[in-house]
């Protein structure tokens, strides 16, 4: 008889895009068996993109585009086994992914944080993006350091503390992790690694980044009840913390190629501040992005 899957796994889709048949594959292909649902709205037939690939799962497709909360709660309905973690499409999960998280929940820990691998740790743009947006998610990092994001979760702890927030755009983990008290939050595991899929080219970076920034400034907005204080500089001094980080955050083999693009990511920091006091100023963005 197969061993029952403790683990499920949430693959998020938006528009059905090619990438989400690797980030399935690389769900399916984990040393431990795994409960996979694939949850993808925005239109696209997810469900004959896999199937061409050969790839048999359970697939939740729906015509209207969701914010990521809405798709976690879908798919945290679908399935059934005690623990359940979560894959966007433009990601890969590294052999380990699944099993070392199963460890740690099966010792009692009711959330468990992963660790961010570079998609292309020899291009320059995508370095850059890296290391802005993930850079307190380095495997090196101590766990001090580190944002607990990428987590599993106790399938108990939705019915203590309820679901994710499906109004978000972006930060519904954020919010629910925010809900949890301090003994069930997750723990940091940098052995748990997911590759993210970063931008390789200038300028497509740059708007992503300036996008993003425009998401941050409407959410501080709406923290602070009205228009926030000084949203260009809470973004670019992250200037500060970048060096350090990649310091202390890569491997060795990577760090030295990564500090090349520090160039880019001061222009990179910039377009973000500049999307921050915009979006600040002027609310959300009404763009299409995942978030």
């Amino acid at each position: 008889m197969a061993e029952r899957p403790q683990l499920a796994v949430v693959v998020i889709g938006f528009r059905a895009p090619p990438g989400l048949v690797a980030a399935v594959r690389s769900v399916l292909d984990q040393a431990v068996p795994v409960e996979v649902v694939v949850v993808n709205s925005g239109g696209g037939d997810a469900g004959a993109l896999l199937s061409k690939a050969g790839l048999d799962v359970r697939v939740i497709e729906t015509g209207r585009r969701l914010f990521t909360g809405a798709a976690r709660n879908l798919g945290i309905a679908a399935t059934e086994a005690p623990f359940v973690a979560f894959l966007a499409d433009d990601c890969l999960a590294c052999p380990g992914w699944a099993e070392v998280r199963l460890r740690h929940h099966r010792n009692g820990a009711a959330a468990v944080a992963s660790a961010i691998l570079n998609s292309h740790p020899r291009n320059l743009v995508a370095c850059a993006a890296h290391l802005i947006i993930h850079m307190r998610r380095l495997p090196g990092l101590a766990a001090d350091q580190a944002l607990r994001y990428g987590a599993s979760f106790d399938r108990t702890l939705f019915d203590r503390f309820g679901f994710f927030d499906e109004r978000l755009r972006s930060g519904e983990d954020t919010e629910f992790i925010a809900r949890l008290p301090d003994a069930m939050k997750p723990v940091w595991e940098p052995l748990v690694l997911t590759v993210h899929g970063n931008e390789t080219r200038l300028l497509p970076m740059l708007a992503d980044q300036y996008r993003g920034g425009r998401r941050y400034g409407s959410y501080l907005r709406r923290l602070a009840g009205g228009k926030p204080s000084r949203p260009f500089r809470k973004v670019f001094r992250d200037r500060r913390n970048v060096v350090r980080l990649a310091r202390e955050g890569l491997p060795a083999k990577e760090r030295a190629f990564a500090m090349l693009s520090l160039p880019i990511v001061w222009l990179a920091l910039l377009s973000k501040s500049l999307g921050a006091s915009v979006g600040a100023a002027r609310g959300g963005t009404g763009d299409d992005d995942q978030g």
